[in-house]
C-alpha cells in the first residue's frame, strides 16, 4: 500500500486530519527527492572517480614520478577545497561524497609516496598512518560504514596476537564479553550525547557490542566436554536474556526482538547441529524443509507477538 493510500484511509479512520495528511506527504517528497539527488550525486562521483583511476593505470608506467606526485597532491587538495565549499553550502550528499573521497586519496597517496621513495614498513606502518592522516575526514563523515572502516583500519595496524589466547578457553571468553558489554554501555551514553556532532563514538559502540556477540556466538560452538558444552549454552542464553531485559527497561522493541530472534536462531543451530547424520537423506532434507518452514513461521509470529507486548506500550 502506497503512503498517499495509507494517509488517507487513516484520514477516514478519523487519525489524522486532512491538513496532516497533507504535511506528512509534503515531508516525505522532500525528503524522497532528498535522498535521489545525494544518491545521484554520489554514484556520478564515483564513476568519475573510476575513469580517472582506470586513464591513471593505463598510463601508470610511462608518467614520471613528478607528475604523479604532483597529480596526486593537486587531487587531494582539490577534495578538500570542494570538501569544505560543500560544508559552507551545507549540501550534505556533496560533503559525504568528498569526505569520504578526501579519506581514500590519503591511502592511495600514503601508498604512492611510498612507492616512489621505496619506503618499506609494511602493513602496520600504513595502516596506522592511513588512519591518523584520515581521521579529519572521518570525524567530518556522517556516515557509519566509513567510521566502522576507519575503526577497523585503526585495530588492524596494531599486534593482536595475545587476542588468540581468548579463546582458548571459556573463562577468558566469558570475561571477555562482560568487558566488551562494560565499555559499551559508557560509550553508547557518550553518542547518544555527541551523535548530533559526531559519529564515531556511536561507531565504537556498535564495534564494542558487535564484538561482544562473536565472541558469544563463538562460545555457543564450543566443543568441549559435556559440561563446558552446558556452560557454554548457560552463558549464551544468560547474555541473550540480558539483552532483552536491558531492551523492556530502556522500551528498546527493536533490540529485544533482534536477541529474542537471536535466541530463537541459536535453538534451531543447535538441533540441526545435533541431528547431524540425520539430514543427509531424503527423508532428512524432506524433514529440514519442513522444519525451516516451522521456524520462519514462528520467527514471524515472535515478531508480531514483541509489538504488542504490554511490555511496550
Amino acid at each position: 500500500m502506497s503512503l498517499t493510500s495509507k494517509t488517507t484511509a487513516w484520514v477516514q479512520q478519523g487519525i489524522i486530519s486532512i491538513q496532516q495528511q497533507q504535511d506528512i506527504l509534503a515531508f516525505e517528497r522532500t525528503h524522497a527527492n532528498k535522498t535521489f539527488w545525494n544518491t545521484a550525486f554520489i554514484f556520478s562521483g564515483v564513476l568519475i572517480g573510476l575513469g580517472v583511476c582506470l586513464l591513471i593505470a593505463a598510463n601508470w608506467n610511462v608518467l614520471p614520478a613528478s607528475v604523479k606526485l604532483t597529480g596526486d597532491f593537486i587531487l587531494l587538495g582539490g577534495l578538500i577545497c570542494a570538501t569544505y565549499y560543500s560544508m559552507q553550502k551545507q549540501h550534505r550528499g556533496l560533503r559525504e561524497l568528498f569526505t569520504i573521497f578526501s579519506f581514500l586519496l590519503i591511502g592511495g597517496t600514503i601508498g604512492l609516496i611510498g612507492q616512489v621513495f621505496q619506503l618499506s614498513g609494511g602493513w602496520n606502518s600504513f595502516a596506522l598512518t592511513w588512519a591518523l592522516l584520515g581521521l579529519p575526514f572521518v570525524i567530518l563523515s556522517r556516515s557509519r560504514f566509513v567510521n566502522m572502516g576507519w575503526l577497523v583500519l585503526l585495530i588492524s595496524a596494531g599486534k593482536w596476537e595475545w587476542v588468540e589466547h581468548i579463546f582458548d578457553n571459556l573463562s577468558s571468553m566469558a570475561l571477555a564479553v562482560v568487558v566488551l558489554h562494560v565499555l559499551y554501555a559508557p560509550v553508547l551514553k557518550f553518542a547518544k550525547a555527541a551523535e548530533s556532532r559526531i559519529v564515531l563514538p556511536r561507531a565504537v559502540a556498535v564495534l564494542l557490542l558487535w564484538t561482544a556477540y562473536g565472541v558469544v556466538y563463538w562460545m555457543a560452538g564450543w566443543n568441549g566436554l559435556h559440561k563446558e558444552q552446558f556452560l557454554a549454552y548457560l552463558f549464551v542464553f544468560g547474555f541473550l536474556g540480558f539483552r532483552m531485559y536491558l531492551a523492556v527497561k530502556e522500551q528498546d522493541v527493536k533490540s529485544f526482538k533482534r536477541n529474542a530472534i537471536l535466541t530463537e536462531v541459536y535453538l534451531f543451530l543447535i538441533f540441526a547441529f545435533k541431528m547431524g547424520s540425520l539430514w543427509l537423506s531424503g527423508f532428512g532434507f524432506i524433514g529440514g524443509g519442513v522444519l525451516l518452514l516451522l521456524f520462519i513461521w514462528v520467527l514471524r509470529k515472535t515478531s508480531r507477538y514483541i509489538k504488542k507486548m504490554e511490555a511496550f506500550q
